[in-house]
């Protein structure tokens, strides 16, 4: 379990990113970066939610982790700039690219600057596989609902195919849209969950997509 970020902290979480573009590209700089200015505390959450998604869109094997594939991002020789697509990369970084446990440092930030390196190159990934721009936002958004990640792969490919702001969804939950968006995020949502669950009938899914709403704080 990753340990909680506080927000004096995420300065030298994006230091520690930074310190190594020159290895692992400005791209996945610019990518962990913002993520762990968009994650705050919800980032252990995001890493179990992507690296799930990444199994099931077949973007890793099930045995693949985050940590790893940073890991091997900041030792390897290429970087993602050197490849046509961000998947032929991480091939490159599995099949190529050795890192042994004892080359890992324990320090609270590189175990987190790995993750998050990781968790862009998943979020890349996914993002190429599906030919849609999944989003931190987004991410964050659904890793704190711990949603399904069928229903995330469906929600990522139906709020591209129906040209909607994955952004929106955060704000979807919170009912600050207006009334024609919300109504129109709705039967999106209807939809997505029919396809993930099959076997629920359009009452149940609709009672479903009627009782989303943002998390509870915990003050």
């Amino acid at each position: 379990m990753l340990p909680f970020i506080a927000i004096p902290q995420i300065t030298s979480l994006i230091a520690a990113v930074t310190k190594v573009a020159t290895t692992i590209g400005p791209m996945l700089v610019k990518n962990a970066s913002l993520l762990l200015e968009v994650a705050s505390k919800s980032l252990p959450q995001i890493v179990k939610t992507i690296e799930t998604v990444s199994a099931v869109a077949n973007i890793i094997s099930p045995n693949e982790t985050a940590e790893e594939l940073g890991a091997k991002a900041m030792k390897a020789d290429k970087k993602p700039e050197d490849f046509d697509e961000i998947n032929a990369y991480i091939d490159y970084l599995r099949e190529e690219v050795k890192v042994g446990k004892d080359e890992l440092s324990d320090d609270t930030v590189d175990v987190m600057a790995r993750h998050a390196i990781g968790v862009s190159l998943m979020v890349k990934g996914v993002s190429e596989k599906l030919d849609a721009e999944l989003t931190f936002p987004f991410l964050k958004t659904v890793s704190d609902l711990s949603l399904d990640a069928s229903v995330i792969l469906e929600m990522i490919k139906a709020y591209s195919t129906k040209g909607l702001n994955m952004d929106d969804y955060g704000k979807y939950l919170g009912k600050t849209l207006s009334i024609e968006q919300l109504d129109e995020h709705s039967e999106v949502l209807v939809e997505v969950y029919q396809k993930a669950n099959p076997t629920m009938t359009t009452e149940q899914v609709e009672d479903i997509v009627m009782g989303l709403e943002l998390p509870k704080v915990n003050v």
